[in-house]
C-alpha cells in the first residue's frame, strides 16, 4: 500500500532536482551565488580575514561556498519533494540543513587544508559549532523565504487523469510551441517560458490533437504556426526554427511529410 506513494515521492524528488539542474543555466543564478561568495571573502568571517589576502579569500570562499551552496539547494529540493506537505517549511528546510552540516564541515576542512590553515584544537569536530548553525540559519532562511517552492513540481498521477494544460503554471499562458522529451518528462515551452512536465510524450501530444501541430522527432512535437523558418543538416535532414529560438531536429525521413505539412499551413502568425 505504501509502494505507490513512494514511487510518486522518488518521482517527485528527480522532478525537483531536474528543475534546479534547469535553472543553472540562468545566469542569474550565478550572479547571485558568486556576488555572495564576493560578499563573504571580503567581510573574511571564521578568522580569514587575518590569515589570507583578497585573492586568497575568494578563492577560498569560492571552494566552499560554490558547492555548498549546490549541495543546500539540492537537499532543500529533495526534502521539499519527500516530506509530508503538511510539514512546516521551516521544518522541512531545517532537517535539510541538518543533512548538510557534515558534508559542509568536510568541505570546510579540506579548504583550510588547501588553503594552509589549521584546525580547531579538537580538529574536524571542532568546526561544529560554527558550521551547523550557520547552515542550518541559512537553510531554515530560504525555506521561509521560498514556501511555495514544493508546490510547482507535479504530481506524479497517471497521464490518462490529468492533461498537460492542467498541468502547465497558469503564468505561463496556453500558446504552445514546441513538447521536447526527457526521460520520463516532457519540457512544454510556449510563448511565456518552459516548464517540466511528468507525463509521457505521446499523452502530452494527444492532449494537443487540437492545434496545428505535428511530432517532428520521437522527441519533439512542434506547433507549426511557431515555426519561423528550417535549416538544412548534412545527413540529409533539417532543423525546424522556431519563434523561441530553439531548433528542433527532422530526421530525413520525415523530411518530406514535414515541409507538406509547413506549405499546407502556411505563413505562421505566431499567436
Amino acid at each position: 500500500m505504501k509502494q505507490p506513494g513512494m514511487r510518486a515521492k522518488l518521482a517527485e524528488g528527480r522532478f525537483a532536482l531536474r528543475e534546479m539542474t534547469a535553472s543553472l543555466r540562468d545566469r542569474r543564478v550565478w550572479a547571485v551565488i558568486l556576488g555572495v561568495v564576493l560578499l563573504v571573502a571580503v567581510a573574511g568571517p571564521f578568522y580569514t580575514l587575518d590569515s589570507l589576502g583578497l585573492a586568497g579569500r575568494i578563492a577560498y570562499w569560492g571552494l566552499v561556498g560554490v558547492p555548498a551552496a549546490l549541495m543546500m539547494w539540492a537537499l532543500n529540493a529533495l526534502m521539499g519533494a519527500l516530506c509530508p506537505p503538511h510539514w512546516p517549511g521551516a521544518m522541512v528546510a531545517a532537517l535539510a540543513g541538518a543533512l548538510g552540516v557534515l558534508p559542509v564541515m568536510i568541505l570546510v576542512a579540506a579548504s583550510m587544508a588547501l588553503a594552509g590553515l589549521a584546525l580547531p584544537p579538537t580538529g574536524l569536530a571542532g568546526l561544529f559549532p560554527y558550521v551547523a548553525p550557520t547552515v542550518i540559519g541559512i537553510s531554515v532562511l530560504v525555506g521561509l523565504l521560498l514556501p511555495a517552492k514544493k508546490d510547482k513540481a507535479p504530481a506524479a498521477v497517471p497521464a490518462a487523469s490529468t492533461g498537460l494544460f492542467s498541468r502547465l503554471p497558469p503564468e505561463l499562458g496556453r500558446d504552445i510551441i514546441a513538447l521536447q522529451a526527457q526521460d520520463h518528462y516532457v519540457s512544454v515551452s510556449t510563448t511565456k517560458g518552459s516548464h517540466l512536465v511528468l507525463m509521457r510524450m505521446s499523452d502530452a501530444a494527444e492532449d494537443l490533437a487540437g492545434l496545428a501541430g505535428m511530432q517532428v522527432h520521437r522527441s519533439w512535437w512542434v506547433n507549426l504556426r511557431h515555426v519561423s523558418g528550417y535549416e538544412k543538416t548534412g545527413a540529409g535532414g533539417m532543423r525546424l526554427v522556431l519563434r523561441n529560438g530553439d531548433r528542433a531536429p527532422v530526421p530525413r525521413s520525415r523530411v518530406a511529410e514535414v515541409k507538406q505539412a509547413l506549405a499546407a499551413q502556411g505563413p505562421g502568425d505566431g499567436g
